[in-house]
């Protein structure tokens, strides 16, 4: 089978993969989603604190304890918080760089010659975005936000940078490769 053939099945199966796995992310509840993250949290927390179990909070009757465990309480609550939407949002730039790359090579594979592959990619990510977040607004728990798209719009534009980085370092090393066995 020809090498072309072969990209374009393999990245036309990597885009529907890549798709459906944004899709079924975005399918997960507010607690799922919270707890997909809050797993990848701990994960990490564990990792470096060199720990698996969880930390256990003692609470005492005596009131000063109780109203500092509360002010300690909410510390942990807030940066609980920040850390999730944190991990939250890098997870949509990850995946839309993973996306990005795809897309791009995907594109690259059925329009070698056309300048405007990196657009289309670009394009196509940020349409699946918004879907994406369109999507979500039907999910219990789940909100639809611009920032969102925009975040996955960067992480679109990131892997496509990378790709084209990756291509005109190809080009320009069998250009070389050409001079030299012209020579």
């Amino acid at each position: 089978m020809h090498k072309g053939k072969i990209l374009k099945i393999i990245s036309t199966i990597f885009v529907l993969v890549w798709m459906i796995t944004v899709f079924i992310f975005s399918s997960q509840d507010g607690t799922q989603t919270l707890n997909t993250s809050g797993a990848f949290i701990y994960a990490i927390e564990s990792t470096v604190n060199g720990n698996d179990t969880p930390q256990v909070e003692s609470y005492s009757s005596n009131k000063t304890d109780t109203v500092n465990t509360q002010d300690s309480n909410n510390e942990k609550y807030n940066y609980s918080q920040e850390l999730q939407t944190f991990v939250r949002k890098n997870a949509h730039y990850f995946l839309y760089t993973i996306g990005g790359i795809i897309l791009s090579v995907f594109f690259y594979a059925f329009f070698k010659e056309n300048n405007k592959i990196y657009l289309f990619a670009i394009l196509t990510g940020m349409l699946y975005a918004m879907s994406d977040e369109f999507h979500q607004r039907f999910v219990a728990g789940r909100t639809s936000r611009i920032t969102d798209i925009g975040i996955d719009t960067l992480g679109v534009i990131t892997g496509t940078i990378l790709v084209m980085i990756f291509i005109n370092i190809l080009k320009k090393s069998r250009k070389r490769k050409n001079l030299k066995m012209g020579e």
